[in-house]
């Protein structure tokens, strides 16, 4: 490639108007290389609908390419078209594989997706919400990308383009599942015990409600929560707490530790004397 892919993907992203809708540019450099009469494409697709409603729920588009290395202007253009739909964008990555990296994965639907950092590959995708006529709640995004390497005298590479829930939405669905699992567990496990206290059902309950409260907190209030937490747990002793419910508790704050949404210095390390303090 007569100019570096990696070094076109590290320039500044300029400055435009907003004067088009979201992802026209890099629409439209896709089609020039599905298009291209020299181009080799192999591409695939699915689509997922609720069939209450017809909503689309799903969607991935695969275009896997092998270019002359002469038409390496429309990768070129490809790069630049990210460029210039980068302000409607609400996140941005580019790079090159390397075999220690960890894979990078466009989600499609709720659940699968498809590969964007395959081997010795540069890769580049931008993440759009969807427009509000098509998702009113602004919970789904639509993901752009492309990555291309050469081989031989070719270009090889694939142009992706996947539909799904926001990664935000994807995680505040399953804390709520694990949540709602973990609260039922320890209400059966308490149930069965001929001892419970009201008390102790107040103790789990208001740890519970003070993790839980930490999913859609702005970075003061979740210290503010966790410093709550960390304070019952030493107060522990003033409650009737079954082993069962040590565990849940336990259990939700490794799993906040391990989450890298929570390790802002302070927070991580609340919670970090929180699981000591419960192990005591």
């Amino acid at each position: 490639m007569k100019t570096s892919l990696l070094r076109l993907l590290g320039l500044m992203l300029a400055v435009i108007p907003i004067t088009a809708a979201a992802q026209n540019n890099i629409k439209s450099a896709f089609d020039a290389i599905i298009k291209c009469p020299d181009a080799k494409i192999i591409e695939s697709h699915t689509l997922a609908k609720d069939p209450s409603t017809g909503s689309k729920t799903g969607q991935s588009d695969i275009y896997r390419f092998v270019l002359p290395a002469d038409k390496a202007y429309l990768i070129e253009q490809v790069v630049s078209a990210f460029d210039k739909d980068a302000e409607m964008a609400y996140s941005i990555n580019r790079g090159k594989s390397v075999s220690t990296e960890s894979d990078i994965v466009l989600t499609v639907g709720d659940g699968s997706g498809v590969y964007i950092n395959d081997p010795d590959c540069e890769y580049i995708y931008s993440l759009f919400l969807a427009p509000l006529s098509e998702d009113p709640d602004g919970i789904y995004r639509y993901a752009y990308g492309m990555n291309c390497k050469e081989v031989g005298d070719k270009l090889s590479g694939k142009l992706v383009i996947t539909y799904a829930t926001t990664l935000k939405y994807r995680q505040q669905v399953e804390r709520q599942r694990q949540y709602d699992v973990l609260r039922n567990f320890s209400g059966g496990s308490s149930s069965n015990t001929s001892f419970t206290t009201s008390s102790q059902k107040s103790w789990f309950d208001m740890m519970l409600s003070y993790l839980q409260g930490m999913n859609s907190a702005n970075p003061q209030t979740r210290i503010a929560l966790a410093s709550k937490a960390y304070k019952l747990i030493c107060d522990s002793s003033s409650y009737h707490i079954t082993d069962a419910d040590k565990d849940v508790i336990r259990e939700i704050l490794e799993g906040m530790i391990s989450d890298k949404e929570y390790s802002e210095t302070i927070l991580h390390r609340l919670l970090q004397k929180c699981v000591e303090s419960i192990n005591k």
